[in-house]
This record gives structure tokens, sequence and C-alpha cells, in this order.
């Protein structure tokens, strides 16, 4: 079979800096995967749709050539480090500059997760409780009814046998496919608070390494809700909680809680949804002001006073929480804190608290979409939470308008980040016979642009269609930038 092919002509705006929407198709002769990466199951698709946008395959770059100012995990340094210990402390006003580093697309900003915290020590020290590390596998599909997909880009400074702190989207994230540059097995990892690790274990693997992963979690975590099942109380709550979950809490701080309860007028046998909105409301009601004179326990000051910034409240609230029954973990990165609680049928949920900051600088967010979740939050909001970073208000740096103005529509106005897939396409092939102008035409597939805007693809010819010399017709879909297309 002859198969006559007709290049694809796209019309260019006149900015240079554009990349060129699709090239001519190349049918390759023998092509080879790049030897120096490695992937895992099926690969890596070139493209997923997350939403109405496209998430383009992370570029395998050179680790030798990264900016000078990505942070490398396993180096140490801002935004690679993991804190195995949270402290409280009485520094209440509002912060400066906040400095985050994304890492995912769609970016979960603010609310990457590097440390998660779900033990309490006598001195209110947080910590992890369960530090012993289990394996996670690789590989999966994905539901797109339950789940959010994301894509990610680090560098990682692997030693033979060393675990890496690696961010996360969600304490249930699963790792689909990775890839790395140069190659090497890796391992994932996660303790019992869900922090997740990747390490190495071959014994010539050593030195700076770029690596990508394909990753999804569940929906519900970033719409957070109370169950629905059936009525619920605290203390019901407590006693569904399994074992491995349950909070590691001291009986005196258990008991020095009981008095921020007493204030709020609840109990563990009340309705859940008035004992959640009750606390909600209130530690989102914290202001960044200046403690009075200290009673000589911060919890009870910073309750008290209902003072301080997101590590704040996250911290109160995290005690709090935990002393009436609700599983709850402190949860931070580099540049804010939030919790997480567990319900039954709902698994962890990701709750805000919000925070007070008079400015937040946003690095490698480049060209990326802000994920949507699939559902608004249901929870109280006072006017001292709704005015803040976290819901991407006041001088956000690093971020375009149109990111932004993307983030803030309504979810009646653009479409949540569920809407995924793997390698949908921006441009298809179809072939029809030669002369016919496109009559009895046949579809051959669908294909992605890589990053630079170039695609290449192999097309299945089917084997119902008779030997003859066809003509080729390449299409392209709308984007912001150009108009639909079809090649001559």
């Amino acid at each position: 079979m002859v198969l006559g092919v007709a290049g694809l002509a796209i019309a260019q705006e006149a900015k240079r800096t554009r990349p060129t929407l699709h090239e001519d198709l190349v049918v390759p002769n023998g092509a080879q995967p790049d030897s120096r990466t490695l992937g895992s199951g099926a690969g890596m698709p070139a493209a997923v749709r997350s939403g109405d946008k496209i998430i383009p395959k992370p570029p395998l770059s050179d680790p030798d050539k990264a900016p000078r100012d990505e942070p490398v995990l396993g180096a140490g340094g801002f935004a690679a480090d993991r804190q195995t210990e949270m402290r409280p402390d009485n520094k209440t006003g509002a912060d400066s500059t906040l400095h985050y580093v994304s890492v995912f697309n769609p970016d979960v900003l603010p609310f990457k997760r590097m440390s998660a915290m779900d033990a309490v020590g006598d001195d209110y020290a947080l910590r992890v409780g369960r530090t012993a590390l289990f394996e996670v596998p690789v590989g999966g599909t994905t539901d797109q009814t339950k789940r959010d997909y994301f894509r990610a880009s680090v560098l990682i400074q692997l030693v033979p046998g060393k675990d890496i702190a690696l961010p996360s989207v969600a304490p249930d994230m699963r790792i689909l496919s990775y890839e790395t540059r140069p190659k090497v097995q890796l391992k994932f990892e996660k303790d019992g608070a869900d922090n997740f690790y990747v390490r190495t274990d071959e014994s010539s693997a050593s030195g700076s390494y770029r690596l990508i992963f394909d990753c999804d979690a569940d929906a519900g975590y970033f719409a957070p809700q109370l169950p629905t099942g059936r009525r619920y109380t605290p203390r019901q709550v407590a006693t569904l909680t399994p074992p491995e979950l349950r909070p590691i809490m001291p009986d005196p701080i258990r008991k020095n809680a009981q008095k921020t309860l007493d204030k709020l007028a609840v109990d563990p046998d009340m309705a859940l949804d008035v004992v959640f909105n009750k606390m909600v409301a209130y530690f989102r009601a914290f202001e960044a002001k200046t403690l009075p004179p200290t009673s000589g326990d911060i919890y009870r000051d910073l309750c008290d006073a209902q003072a301080g910034v997101c590590r704040h409240r996250a911290f109160a609230f995290a005690i709090t929480a935990n002393a009436i029954g609700l599983p709850t973990r402190y949860v931070e990165n580099e540049a804010h804190a939030f919790v997480e609680v567990w319900f039954p049928e709902r698994g962890w949920q990701r709750v805000d608290l919000g925070g007070a900051a008079l400015r937040m600088e946003v690095t490698g967010a480049d060209d990326k979409t802000l994920h949507r979740p699939r559902a608004e939050d249901p929870f109280a909001k006072p006017d001292e939470y709704k005015q803040n970073y976290t819901q991407l208000q006041g001088d956000i740096a690093g971020l375009t308008k149109q990111q932004l103005d993307d983030k803030r529509k309504p979810l009646d106005q653009a479409p949540s980040s569920g809407a995924v897939g793997q390698g949908l396409a921006s441009g298809s092939g179809t072939v029809a016979p030669t002369g016919a102008r496109g009559k009895d035409s046949r579809g051959l597939g669908r294909a992605t642009t890589n990053a630079d805007g170039s695609f290449r693809q192999d097309f299945t010819i089917p084997s119902s269609i008779g030997v003859a010399i066809y003509e080729v017709y390449l299409s392209s879909q709308p984007d912001a930038y150009y108009n639909a297309a079809l090649s001559d």
C-alpha cells in the first residue's frame, strides 16, 4: 500500500517565540526509544487532558542544565527538606513574603504535601507516629470518575539505599509511570502519615537525576465533604477509625484541649456537621496579631486569643480535632500549612484554615494550569478567611493573570480538573481515496503535540482498507492561539 502524505499547514501568529503548533507528519523508520530514559508500565502518554486544558508530558531535561534556583530533593535546602518535627511558636504576626515552588501540573498551589505529622508529644511537638516505610507500587489506570490526574517534574540527588523525601498531592497518591534522566530504577515508598519517598538500590547510581512522573489521587480529597451515608457523631467517627489512623496524643494535652471544646460548646455526641463547622469557623477566624502575655501554654495562648497564621491555625485545629475523636494531621510545605481530616466513607479530606502573608512568590509554574477541585469547600468561611493567599487573593507573583482568572472561575463557568484522559488529541489523521476530496474517508487515530508543538505518530492502517493510493488528511483542534485547521 502506498500512502500520499499531504503536509499540514498551520498559520503562525506574528510572535516568533510561540512554538509551531504542528509539523508535517514524519513516519519513523525503526525509531528506538531514548536509551537515557526508563519508563514503567505502558510509559507516559505525550499529553493528558485536565478539564479544558491539555497537559503535556514534562520535558526529560538534562539535570546539569536545570535552573540554578530549582530545589534538589535529597540535597537539602529550601523546598527540598522534609520536616520531621513541628514546634509551635509565638510569632503570630503576618508573614512577610512566602516563596512556593511548583512541582505538579495541574498545580495544587499552595497545597503541595511535603511534611505530614500525625502524633503529638508531651511538649506539643508534632511528629510522625509511625515511621516505618512500605513500598508504593508503580502502575495502574485512572478511574476518571473518582480520581484526578497530575504530572510532576523534580530534581533528585540519589545515593544508593538512601530514601529521598518526595512531595505529593494527596495521601493516597499513586505513581502511574515515571521516567528518569539518566536512567535508573527507582522504588517509591511512604510512611504511616503518607509522606512519600523515592530511592534507588542500584550500587552505581549516584548524583543528580531528573525524575518526571504521572500520578493520580482521590478527587474527593481536594473537594472536602462530610460523610452523607448516615448521621455521624465525633464519637462514632473515633470508633470507626482504623487502628493505624487513630491519633497519638497524651492524656494531659487531650484534657487541655477540652477547654477549647467547652468554649465552642461542642461534645463528641453532637452531630458531626454541627461540631465540624463550629471548629472550622473558629480556627478560620484566627487573625495575624501579637499574642497577649504568655500563660506558659502555647496551645492555650493561640486558642484563647484566636491569633496566628497558617501554621498556628493548623496546629491548634489538629490538637482540638484529635481530642474530640476526629483523626487529623498537620501538613506543611515551604509556604503553607493546612490539615487533613479522616471521615468514614470519605477518607482523608484536605481542609484549609487560611493564612496571613503580605505576598506570595511562585516559581516553576510557567505554562502550567492550576488545579480546580470538583466541588466548592462547603464549610464555614468567616471574613478573616476569605481574603488571603490560600484563596489566591492579594499580592501573588509568578502567576499570569490568565492562570489566576482560570483558577477563580466558578465551577459552573469552567470545568474542574477531573475531566482527564490519556492521549486526548489536539490533532487527528484520516485517509481517503486519492481525488475523492475526502469522500469515503476513514479515521486512523489521534495524536497529541509535545511541549514544543511538534508531534510524531504511527497510525495503524486497518486491514479492511483495500490496496490503493490514498491521501492523508491531518486536522487540528482550536486552542487559545490558533483556529482549527485541515490539511489540503
